[in-house]
C-alpha cells in the first residue's frame, strides 16, 4: 500500500515537471500583436491607396495616405516602396546614430533634424522600428525558437546584424532584413481588416499610454516597453525597449493622427457629394417628367381643335348646297349637325 501511494506521488511530480518544461519550450513572439495590427493596417492603407491615389493632390484622405506609405513629404508607388530599401536608412551606419534618434523621439530642434526618418514618420518606418534585432540581436539572442514580429532570428539578420545606438556596422543589413520579411508583406495581399477605419482603431488600441509623475510627459508607446524609456527611449535594449514612442502634442504629428482625422474629413465629404448626388438626380427625373405631364395638358385642346375644323367643314359643305338647290342659306341648327355625326 506504501509503495503504491510513493509510485502515485512519483508520476505525479514527473507531470509537474513535465509541463513546467512544455512551458518552458513555447515560443515567445516578441511585438506579435502590434506587429499584426499595424501590419493589417498597412494592407487596408495600400488597397485604400489604389482607390484614391487618382484623387487631387488636395484630397485629406490622399494626403493622409501619401504620410501613411511614403512618410512626410514623400509621394512614390508601392511597387517601388516594396522592393526597394529607402535611402533615408543609408545614415544609420555612423557610430553616433542612435536608434532611439530614430524611433523614440519627436522631430524637434536642430540636432534630430539630422534624422531623415524619426517615430511616427511612417507605417513602414514604425514598422522598421518594432521589427529589427536590437542590442546583440535582443530579445532573440540565445534562441533558436523564439521570434520578433513572426520571424526567427536567422530571418532578421543571424548573430551579426543588428540595430542599436552601438557601434555596430551592420544596422542598415539587419534594417534591409527586416524591411523584406515584415515590411514588404505587409504592404501587399489583402487585409482582414477591409475597412481602413477599424483597422486604424485596432492599431490605436495596441498604443499604451501612461503618465509620468516625475517628469509630468504623457508617453505614447507601441511595442516592448524597457525598463527605461526616459533618456533613449526604444533603442533596441532590455533597458530602452524594441519599441516606437510617439509624441502626438509637436509638429509633425504622427502619421496615424493625420489619418484619424483625414477618415473624418473623408467621411463628410462623401456624404455630401452623395446629397449632392440624390439632388442632381430628382432634378433629371423632374425634367424627364415635365414633358409627359406637357402632353397630357395638351391633348384635350387638340380635340377640341378637330372638332371645331369638322363643323366648319360640314357647314361649307351645306352652304355649297345650298347654292346649287336654290335654297337660301342658313347655319344648319344644332340638331342636324349632331344628327350628321350621328351617322
Amino acid at each position: 500500500m506504501i509503495m503504491k501511494f510513493w509510485i502515485i506521488v512519483f508520476l505525479a511530480v514527473m507531470e509537474i515537471v513535465g509541463a513546467d518544461n512544455v512551458v518552458s519550450e513555447e515560443t515567445k513572439d516578441h511585438n506579435k500583436e502590434a506587429h499584426k495590427a499595424l501590419c493589417d493596417l498597412m494592407k487596408a492603407a495600400a488597397n485604400k491607396w489604389r482607390e484614391v491615389e487618382k484623387r487631387v493632390p488636395t484630397d485629406p484622405l490622399r494626403n493622409a495616405l501619401v504620410t501613411t506609405l511614403f512618410g512626410y513629404g514623400t509621394v512614390g508607388t508601392l511597387e517601388t516602396l516594396r522592393s526597394v530599401l529607402p535611402s533615408d536608412y543609408d545614415d544609420v551606419e555612423g557610430t553616433d546614430s542612435s536608434r532611439s534618434n530614430w524611433c523614440g523621439q519627436p522631430l524637434n530642434g536642430d540636432y534630430q533634424n539630422n534624422y531623415p526618418r524619426w517615430s511616427g514618420h511612417s507605417a513602414p518606418h514604425d514598422m522598421v522600428c518594432l521589427c529589427t534585432l536590437g542590442n546583440n540581436t535582443w530579445p532573440l539572442v540565445g534562441s533558436e525558437k523564439d521570434k520578433l514580429c513572426g520571424q526567427n532570428k536567422n530571418s532578421l539578420g543571424g548573430d551579426n546584424e543588428w540595430w542599436s545606438g552601438t557601434n555596430n556596422t551592420k544596422k542598415r543589413d539587419a534594417i534591409e532584413k527586416t524591411w523584406k520579411v515584415t515590411v514588404n508583406p505587409c504592404l501587399s495581399g489583402s487585409s482582414p481588416e477591409k475597412d481602413l477605419k477599424e483597422a486604424l482603431k485596432k492599431f490605436t488600441g495596441k498604443i499604451v499610454h501612461t503618465w509620468d509623475a516625475k517628469y509630468d510627459e504623457n508617453h505614447y508607446v507601441l511595442g516592448q516597453n524597457g525598463t527605461d524609456y526616459i533618456s533613449k527611449p526604444c533603442d533596441g535594449s532590455p533597458k530602452d525597449g524594441l519599441c516606437v514612442k510617439y509624441y502626438n502634442s509637436t509638429k509633425p504629428f504622427p502619421w496615424w493622427v493625420d489619418l484619424e482625422k483625414a477618415l473624418i474629413e473623408d467621411a463628410e465629404i462623401q456624404k455630401q457629394r452623395a446629397e449632392e448626388e440624390r439632388r442632381k438626380q430628382q432634378d433629371r427625373e423632374r425634367k424627364t417628367d415635365e414633358p409627359h405631364a406637357e402632353a397630357l395638358t395638351s391633348g384635350p385642346q387638340t380635340n377640341n381643335q378637330t372638332e371645331q375644323h369638322r363643323n366648319a367643314n360640314l357647314t361649307e359643305k351645306l352652304r355649297k348646297y345650298n347654292i346649287k338647290s336654290g335654297t337660301p342659306i342658313s347655319r344648319p341648327s344644332s340638331w342636324l349637325l349632331r344628327a350628321v355625326f350621328l351617322f
